[in-house]
Order: structure tokens, then C-alpha cells, then sequence
């Protein structure tokens, strides 16, 4: 039996297009299920970093607000042992959440250097069993890590410390890893500490891991579903091909005319197909760009949430300030309202991210004029308190009366990411005086507004990496969104140009755009 044979070109040509095409289709489906696995692994992994890393900022703005506080109170009192009792009254009276465990408890220091007797504890309601009693620094948690001594490394350097240990949890008496914030007051010689369990976390992400996990099931199952209907189209037409053929080899010379017309025939069909190949790959590559909008749009849902971080701890110390004043009496009309004011100036600005950002993909938006100057005020509004609290200082030199058409809040974005990358530049990199300096110049009809840092440069080669999307040099928290955002809202919606550049003393970025004169 030849297999090549006049009789068996159908089946042959069937048989060998059903192993291509099953083979192609084995091969596509096995590395795109192991890239989207490895993509599931990377993006939880992210969501696990994103979470602990916010954790540990809403503590440690928690315990500075109370450790601002504290401080209030001692320069304002009038005896420091009845001042004293009333600030331990007040933190006793704070409530936690028993699911989470998330109290504050307090050191007395008796000695930075350790012992066995190096602190007396103040608080804690989790041990109350040691309160009033001098403690060790040799004390080792379940898992032999004596995190004393590692937290009173940090309090001797930097005057605050994050550890990681197991401690005993108790709203289930199980040890479990804790991460804490310590803080050294030096006026009382207090370390004022508070803590995150880390299966609390973990729960906090759990809904999240599901969500993706849907989403990621769904994408898998589509795109299955298509390689299947196309592997099947594709066998179907390859049989129908090899049936015709065999049938215009039979029928030989006397049917050429017949078959010529037939062979025309089929190729209009052909020619048909073809064009609706074509218009269900153009419908494929809209549904592709609305996913990609999709994503983009969840991006822009994580960026709410890192810009309501500050309004937050702003609005937690204002409660804070104010129920600080009522318990001692002090609490004037005066005050109230000032504080009334700022709370709700930061929950109009909360309320105009939102519509912001919901309007950001509307296509018919809008312009403005608006003074770069005002831009500039509300940035430093929403960051300038991060940046006193990290000692980064501000040089800002903007004109007055500058003024650009176009969309200030997107402007405001814009800056906001650009700021807050050089603010964690500065801050993972240790810089022992850092600031940031911001300026604003025009030229003709051109306004440059830039903002350097002195953090030591960026080291990607070439340098422009930075703002494709996915790329990022913050090796634990960075999404590699910020400044691809940045540079689309610019160049996208303010038809600008972003640019960056290393100087002797870090980076400098750099935003032309068109102004109104």
C-alpha cells in the first residue's frame, strides 16, 4: 500500500495536518499554562509584598502620631509624674480588635545597651502578667530568635526598628510570626511599639488571591476553548481539501475544463473565508485592547489605595488630636473647627481621587487652565507630611502665574508618582541628608517642570526601561506601573513629553509641556 498514493492523499494529508496541528497545539498550550502558573506565582507573590509593606507603613504612622502626641502632652505638662500617668492611661484606654491582636505596648528603657534588666514594661495588654516588671534582652522567642537584642540595634542607630518574630497571638494562644514597629521616645526613655500578626495578613489578601485566581481560571479556559475550535476548523478544512483533490486526480484530463471552474469556485470560497478569518482577528484584537484596559484600570483601583494612605493617617491623627483634647479638657471651639476643616478638606480630595481616576479612560474630558503653582500646592499637600517625616528636604522654586491648558489632576498624578519614586529612592538607599528639588521655568511657549533627587542615579541601562510597564528596580514592593502611568498620562492625555536623566547627585526628571501665553 503506497501511502502517498493518488487513492490516499486525503488521508494523508488529513493525518499528517491532525499531528502538526495537535502538536502545535500540545506545545502552545503547555508553555502558555506554565508562563500564566508562573504569572500566578509572581503576581501573589506581589500581592503578599504589597500587603506587609502597607502594614508596616499604617504602623509605623500610627505609632509616630502617637509618639507626636505623647510629645504634646510632655512639652505642654506642668509635671512630668502626673503627665506620666496620664499619657500610660490614655494608651491603656486605646481598644484593639482581639481578631487582630493589634495592640500597643510600651518600654521604659533602663539601659540602650541590653541586660537583664534593661527595660521595665509599661503596657502590654497581651502580657499583663509583666507589667511593672524589669525585662532581658536575652529573652528568645518559640523559634530561638532573641528579637529584643535586634530591636534595640535599630533603637541605638536610627531611633526605630521593624523585627519579625513568633509571638504568642491571643485570640487563639497560638505563636505565630509577628511583625513590629519600635519606636524610642528619648524625652521618657519609652520605646512605643505596635504589631502586625502575619496570618492576619494573609487573610487580608486571601479575597484578593481568589479574585485573580478567577480571572486567571476564565483566561485559561477562553483561550483552551479557542485552541480546540481551531485545531478542529483547521483538521475540517484540511479533510475537505484532501477529498478534492483526490477527486480532481480521479476524474483526469477529460474534466480539466469542469474542474478548472470548480477550482475557481472554490477559491471565491476561499477568498470569503478569508476575509471573515480577518474580521474575527480584527473583533480578537479589540477584545485584546479591552482587556488591556481592564488591567489598566485595575492598576489605577491599587493607586487609589496608595493615595488614600496619607489622607488616612491624617485623618486617624486628627481624631486622634481631637479626643486627646477632650479627655484633657482642652478641647476649643477654636481647634474643633480648624480640625473640622483640614478633615474635611482631606475627604474632598479623597472623594476627587475617585472621580479622577474613573474619569481617567472617559475620551471626552474636560481641559482647563489651571496655575502650575496650584498643581504644585496640592502634591505637596497630599506628600509633604511623608516627606517631613522621612527628613527629606524640599527646594521648590515655581514662578509665579504659570499657567497650562490642560487636566490638573492628571497633572497632579503625574508628579505625585515622580515624587513619591524619589521619595523611596532616598529612603532605600540610606542618603544621609536627602532632598528633592523641584523647579518650574519657561521658555517661549514651553514650561519644564523638573524634580531631582541627590539618591545616586539610576543604574538601568538604557535608562528609558524604566518606563515600560512591568519594570521595576523596587525589588520587594515595586508593580512597574507608576512610571508607565506617568509617562502615558504626560504624553498621552497632557501631549507632553517626560523625560529623566542622571545628574552628579541622583536623577532628574523632567516634564515639557505647552503653556497658555
Amino acid at each position: 500500500m503506497q501511502l502517498f498514493g493518488q487513492k490516499n492523499i486525503a488521508k494523508t494529508i488529513v493525518f499528517t495536518t491532525i499531528v502538526i496541528i495537535l502538536s502545535n497545539s500540545l506545545l502552545i498550550s503547555f508553555f502558555y499554562l506554565q508562563n500564566t502558573y508562573n504569572e500566578y506565582e509572581l503576581q501573589l507573590e506581589r500581592i503578599k509584598v504589597q500587603q506587609i509593606n502597607l502594614q508596616k507603613t499604617m504602623i509605623k504612622q500610627q505609632i509616630n502620631d502617637i509618639v507626636q502626641t505623647i510629645d504634646y502632652c510632655y512639652t505642654n505638662a506642668s509635671s512630668e509624674k502626673k503627665v506620666m500617668q496620664d499619657i500610660i492611661h490614655w494608651l491603656n484606654s486605646l481598644q484593639y480588635d482581639p481578631q487582630k491582636s493589634d495592640y500597643i505596648f510600651v518600654y521604659e528603657i533602663k539601659n540602650l545597651n541590653g541586660g537583664d534588666d534593661f527595660a521595665t514594661l509599661l503596657i502590654n495588654p497581651n502580657r499583663p502578667d509583666l507589667i511593672g516588671k524589669g525585662i532581658s534582652d536575652d529573652y528568645t522567642d518559640p523559634k530561638g530568635k532573641k528579637f529584643r537584642k535586634e530591636f534595640l540595634r535599630g533603637i541605638r542607630k536610627d531611633g526605630e526598628s521593624f523585627v519579625r518574630y513568633a509571638y504568642n497571638k491571643p485570640s487563639s494562644n497560638e505563636i505565630v510570626d509577628k511583625i513590629s514597629y519600635f519606636k524610642y521616645y528619648k524625652n521618657l526613655n519609652w520605646v512605643v511599639a505596635k504589631g502586625v500578626y502575619v496570618d492576619d495578613i494573609n487573610d487580608l489578601t486571601q479575597d484578593l488571591e481568589t479574585q485573580y485566581f478567577h480571572i486567571i481560571k476564565k483566561q485559561i479556559i477562553g483561550n483552551i476553548v479557542s485552541f480546540v475550535f481551531i485545531s478542529l476548523l483547521a483538521v475540517f478544512f484540511a479533510y475537505i481539501f484532501g477529498k478534492k483533490i483526490e477527486s480532481k486526480l480521479r476524474e483526469k484530463d477529460n474534466e480539466v475544463e469542469k474542474k478548472t471552474q470548480e477550482l475557481e469556485q472554490l477559491n471565491i470560497s476561499l477568498q470569503d473565508q478569508i476575509q471573515k478569518e480577518v474580521k474575527k482577528a480584527s473583533d480578537q484584537e479589540k477584545i485584546l485592547m479591552q482587556k488591556s484596559k481592564f488591567i489598566a484600570m485595575g492598576e489605577m483601583i491599587s493607586n487609589i489605595a496608595h493615595q488614600w494612605r496619607q489622607p488616612i493617617s491624617e485623618l486617624s491623627t486628627i481624631f486622634m488630636n481631637i479626643k486627646l483634647r477632650y479627655d484633657l479638657g482642652k478641647l476649643e471651639q477654636e481647634f474643633m473647627d480648624k480640625k473640622a476643616k483640614d478633615a474635611e478638606q482631606l475627604l474632598e480630595y479623597m472623594s476627587t481621587t475617585i472621580d479622577d481616576f474613573r474619569s481617567f479612560f472617559k475620551p471626552n474630558k474636560q481641559k482647563e487652565i489651571f496655575n502650575v503653582q496650584n498643581v504644585f500646592d496640592a502634591v505637596m499637600h497630599i506628600i509633604g507630611p511623608t516627606l517631613q517625616n522621612n527628613n527629606i528636604q524640599l527646594q521648590i522654586n515655581i514662578p509665579q502665574n504659570i499657567k497650562i491648558s490642560g487636566y490638573a489632576n492628571e497633572l497632579e498624578q503625574a508628579l505625585l508618582n515622580i515624587i513619591s519614586n524619589a521619595k523611596d529612592a532616598l529612603i532605600d538607599n540610606e542618603i544621609k541628608d536627602p532632598n528633592i528639588i523641584i523647579q518650574v521655568v519657561q521658555s517661549n511657549q514651553t514650561v519644564y517642570l523638573s524634580i531631582e533627587d541627590n539618591a545616586g542615579g539610576i543604574q538601568t541601562q538604557p535608562i528609558d526601561t524604566i518606563f515600560e510597564p512591568y519594570f521595576t528596580t523596587k525589588m520587594e514592593h515595586g508593580t512597574g506601573i507608576g512610571l508607565y502611568m506617568t509617562k502615558m498620562i504626560v504624553e498621552k492625555n497632557l501631549s507632553g513629553k517626560l523625560n529623566v536623566e542622571n545628574t552628579n547627585h541622583g536623577a532628574r526628571f523632567v516634564i515639557e509641556l505647552q503653556s497658555t501665553i
